[in-house]
C-alpha cells in the first residue's frame, strides 16, 4: 500500500452533523481543522455539542453526515490493523475518566505505554515524570477508586499524555480541579503542543485559554458561533 500524501493538518472535520434520537441535533454542519503543535479550545454551554465533536474525531461515534480525516486519512476506509495503528497516535482524556478502578495509579497511566511496547525503564520514568508534573507524586500505588475526583481526572490526563501522542483530545480536563491543579494541566497541554502534539480541548474553564493566543471556538446549539 502506498504512503498517504503529506497533509498539513492532524485533524480535518468537514461539515459534520450528528442527531440523536428522537430529534436532538447535537452538531449541525461543523467544520474544523487543527495542525501539529496547535491547541484549539472548544467552548460552549452544556449540550452545545462539545463532547459529541470529540467523540466523532476519535471515532467513538460516527457522524450522520460529513467527514473526519485524521493525519490525512479517512478512518472509515482503514482496515482493523491500520485503525489500531492510528489509535496509538491519539490520546483521549474522557470526561468520565474511563480508568480501571481495580488497578493502581501507576498501572492506569502505564497502559498506553505498554500497548506501544515501550521499554520498562522508559515507562517508569515517564509515569514518574507525569505524576510529578500533575502533583500526584507518592500516589502511584494507590487504587484509582480511592482517589478524589480531581485526582482521578489528572490520572486520566496523564494516561492520555503518557505516550506523547500526535493528537490529544481532552473533554473538560479541569472540570473537577481547583485553580492550582488547573494550572498544572494547562502547563502540560502547552508542553505537549510545544513538542508537536495537536491538542483539542472542550472546556468551560476560561483560565485554560484566557492568557494565550490559542484558537478558541464557541459552539452554540450544535454550530460554531461567528
Amino acid at each position: 500500500m502506498s504512503e498517504p500524501a503529506a497533509n498539513p493538518h492532524t485533524v480535518e472535520c468537514l461539515k459534520l452533523s450528528k442527531t440523536y434520537p428522537p430529534d436532538v441535533a447535537a452538531l449541525r454542519d461543523v467544520s474544523l481543522s487543527a495542525a501539529p503543535g496547535e491547541i484549539v479550545f472548544i467552548t460552549g454551554a452544556s449540550g452545545a455539542g462539545k463532547s459529541t465533536l470529540l467523540k466523532l474525531i476519535c471515532r467513538r461515534e460516527n457522524p450522520d453526515q460529513g467527514l473526519v480525516l485524521l493525519f490525512g486519512r479517512d478512518p472509515s476506509r482503514l482496515d482493523a490493523e491500520e485503525m489500531q495503528a492510528l489509535r496509538r497516535r491519539i490520546g483521549v482524556a474522557y470526561q468520565d475518566f474511563r480508568l480501571l478502578p481495580q488497578l493502581d495509579v501507576r498501572h492506569n497511566i502505564a497502559m498506553a505505554l505498554e500497548v506501544a511496547h515501550r521499554p520498562r525503564v522508559f515507562i517508569r520514568q515517564r509515569v514518574s515524570e507525569l505524576l510529578e508534573r500533575l502533583d500526584l507524586a507518592g500516589k502511584e500505588r494507590r487504587p484509582v477508586a480511592a482517589l478524589s475526583l480531581g485526582e482521578q481526572q489528572r490520572v486520566a490526563l496523564a494516561r492520555a499524555a503518557a505516550n506523547q501522542p500526535e493528537l490529544l483530545l481532552a473533554d473538560e480536563p479541569t472540570g473537577n480541579l481547583d485553580e492550582a491543579s488547573g494550572k498544572l494541566v494547562k502547563n502540560l497541554l502547552q508542553e505537549l503542543a510545544g513538542s508537536g502534539t495537536t491538542v483539542i480541548a472542550a472546556t468551560h474553564d476560561e483560565n485554560l485559554y484566557r492568557e494565550g493566543n490559542h484558537r478558541v471556538l464557541h459552539l452554540k446549539n450544535g454550530s460554531f458561533a461567528l
